[in-house]
């Protein structure tokens, strides 16, 4: 297959897995329930889990901080939830193909299908934990001000991100099963190097290490409007030059791999 044909047939396959949204929602909506199924809470384990883990760390790391416990408390809500989807995507966007081996083994179903289910349902799981971030707002020691409406493109740009990062990562991972290991060693380090339980500001390192770190940047895209009223022009220049690249990469490796996915699950 020639590569103006394999562009055409994946441009099909996309188009009609948009159209069939209804499915790989329901797909995503059905993986939250068996996640959940026969617990007292149910989803709202995500809401507990996150509240309370971001809790633990502002009584242990915010002694360690010079910020006011509300500025440390809010940083952390709002870094560790953002941070916590994009671990999440990039696990999940991972294993998109070897979760839905038995569909894609059985059915003719569009494989952009699979990877539209990983995304909405770490966007569902991502809205639950958004709720506690927005309580945190309360405590928010800067005035409210316009400037934090620009924390949704930086929310526009993780779904960008998502849809290009599954298209790369799930054929990876499922052709070599040793990535998806390598990927999660890699986001464990990657933890600690990115501004989410310290403040970049509290030394000049430190700040050279945000700075050189990506996930710092999709991060301070969306907290630093809601936490500071300010426009992070330097992240939104790497995050959007990321993009950019990113988007056409997934597009080429989605078209390429495609046919040999059924012989990799």
């Amino acid at each position: 297959m020639n590569q103006s044909s394999a562009g055409y047939s994946a441009a099909m396959e996309w188009r009609s897995a948009l159209r069939a949204a209804p499915l790989w929602t329901n797909l995503a909506i059905e993986d939250l329930r068996d996640r959940y199924r026969r617990t007292l809470l149910g989803v709202l384990w995500v809401v507990v889990s996150f509240a309370l883990f971001v809790g633990v760390k502002i009584v242990v790391f915010g002694q360690l901080s010079g910020a006011s416990t509300a500025e440390f408390g809010l940083y952390v809500t709002i870094g560790f939830g953002l941070w916590s989807y994009i671990i999440s995507m990039v696990s999940d966007g991972s294993t998109a193909y070897t979760q839905a081996r038995p569909w894609i083994q059985g059915t003719a179903t569009a494989y952009p299908v699979y990877l539209l289910q990983a995304i909405l349902r770490n966007w569902l799981i991502f809205g639950m934990t958004m709720v506690v971030m927005a309580i945190g707002l309360v405590w928010k020691h800067t005035p409210w001000t316009a400037a934090m409406l620009w924390s949704l493109p930086g929310l526009l740009t993780y779904l960008l991100t998502s849809l290009w990062l599954v298209c790369v990562l799930a054929p990876l991972c499922t052709r070599f099963r040793d990535v998806h290991q390598i990927i999660q060693n890699i986001m464990r380090v990657l933890f600690f190097a990115t501004p989410i339980l310290w403040m970049p500001a509290s030394n000049p390192t430190l700040a050279a290490i945000a700075q050189w770190n990506p996930a710092s940047h999709f991060i301070a895209v969306v907290r630093d409007p809601l936490l500071y009223n300010t426009l992070p022009a330097d992240s939104w220049y790497v995050v959007l030059a990321i993009n950019l690249l990113g988007i056409p990469l997934g597009w080429l490796v989605y078209s390429r791999t495609r046919p040999n996915i059924i012989f990799w699950v």
